[in-house]
């Protein structure tokens, strides 16, 4: 993801400029304020003349060597120090190459170009390699209320914890009414509210305090569940939390409110996956439709989206079956979980997820494993299940069937 910053850019080419439209399509650029016009590397130069410099300059030329190094020093008494300066030219030699690379520029690109080579350009300006690499981000909202998002983030955290055996953080954003400390009978030691009301003061040492460890691979940052301390949250603080939670494990599950704010849609938008979890019903088709329209668009078409089917046949008789969903809405279901409320009520009391107090081999646990499998992109490795071991079952056997010297 790049860093929120704007991108000015003039075109002299239709071919440029279409590849410059490329770019908002593209998720990495969520976040940049891109302004485009055309006139090329001279209206560049009339330009900053009156007005700042942005952040990133993509600039293109039609001239030859000499006159294009005479452009970029007339644009460079113009722009700020240090700004960094894509140029598209028509020049193809690795001299002139070497010569615009040692003066400053960013990078110098071939015309005609496309959107992913220029977008791969912009990218590269921004890539650190001795930078950690970042987890997955799995976001997780309900299409509408009670639809179970959170069971659905609980047991899914815990099934790539447990069953993938890797590191996994799960941050319930729901900062009202969040449900993850309850679910796992954790004591919070500080919430993700308190997080969020000093992001200046956050990093990854103190963000490391702040969570709380449930078994060998899961971490999980939760809400106090307090409407007296309410935080204002802003976009900025959330993305310095989730970025050092990804930097902390490959993996962090999002349990997000069903709310449509400008942070929330943020997050929706930059996740690498969105489980969108909804029941059987007519309610939740509408909501799903737009809820996915609006994502569809915000993360630039790219796939990633998955929907969930929660509760099903609850209302056997007037639910909406799977096809429906996948008729209208062209996704096909990545999982329909069945209603089964004891199972959940018991291991909420419980203070566990569902394979912990219903077994692993509980048609939920294996849903819920099945759904985790799908999102690390490979089988889970089996574990054994919960229950009786073979020992203790041929003691039992031995105990309750009579044997031939004492018949």
């Amino acid at each position: 993801m790049i860093p929120k910053l704007t991108l000015d850019a003039f075109a002299l080419s239709p071919a440029t400029s279409a590849a410059l439209e490329h770019l908002p399509g593209d998720r990495a650029f969520l976040r940049t304020t891109l302004a485009i016009q055309t006139g090329g590397i001279r209206a560049a130069t009339a330009h900053y003349g009156r007005h700042p410099s942005p952040d990133i300059l993509v600039v293109e030329s039609d001239s030859d060597a000499e006159g294009l190094m005479a452009e970029l020093e007339a644009l460079a008494e113009m722009v700020e120090p240090g700004l960094k300066v894509v140029v598209i030219g028509t020049v193809n030699d690795i001299a002139i190459y070497r010569r615009l690379i040692g003066q400053g520029v960013a990078d110098y690109l071939l015309a005609p170009i496309d959107g992913p080579t220029l977008a791969a350009s912009v990218k590269a300006l921004f890539r650190d390699p001795a930078a950690a690499p970042r987890g997955r981000l799995i976001a997780t909202i309900g299409a509408r209320g009670g639809a179970g998002a959170s069971t659905v983030a609980h047991n899914v955290a815990w099934a790539l914890a447990d069953g993938a055996g890797q590191d996994v953080v799960l941050v319930d954003l729901d900062l009202a009414f969040g449900t993850a400390a309850l679910a796992f009978n954790l004591e919070p030691r500080q919430s993700v509210a308190e997080a969020l009301t000093q992001p200046d003061r956050l990093d990854g040492v103190l963000l490391d305090r702040f969570m709380v460890e449930r078994g060998d691979h899961l971490k999980v940052l939760s809400t106090a569940g307090n409407l007296r301390d309410f935080p204002v949250v802003t976009v900025d603080a959330v993305e310095k939390l989730v970025d050092l939670a990804r930097q902390s494990a490959p993996m962090v599950v999002l349990d997000l409110p069903h709310l449509w704010t400008d942070w929330t849609v943020a997050l929706l938008a930059q996740a690498d996956e969105v489980l969108v979890v909804a029941r059987p019903d007519l309610a939740s088709l509408r909501d799903c439709r737009n809820l996915l329209d609006q994502l569809s668009t915000r993360r630039g078409g790219e796939t990633g989206l998955r929907l969930v089917l929660n509760q099903r046949d609850a209302a056997r008789k007037v639910q909406l079956t799977a096809a429906d969903f996948q008729d209208t809405l062209k996704i096909k279901p990545t999982a329909c979980l069945a209603y089964e409320p004891q199972a959940v009520g018991e291991a909420a009391n419980a203070g566990q997820m569902i394979a912990e107090s219903c077994g692993r081999n509980h048609r939920l646990s294996q849903a819920f494993s099945d759904l985790a499998a799908t999102i690390a992109g490979r089988p889970l490795p089996a574990r054994a299940a919960k229950g009786l071991s073979a020992d203790r079952l041929n003691e039992l056997f031995r105990r309750l069937i009579p044997s031939k010297a004492t018949a």
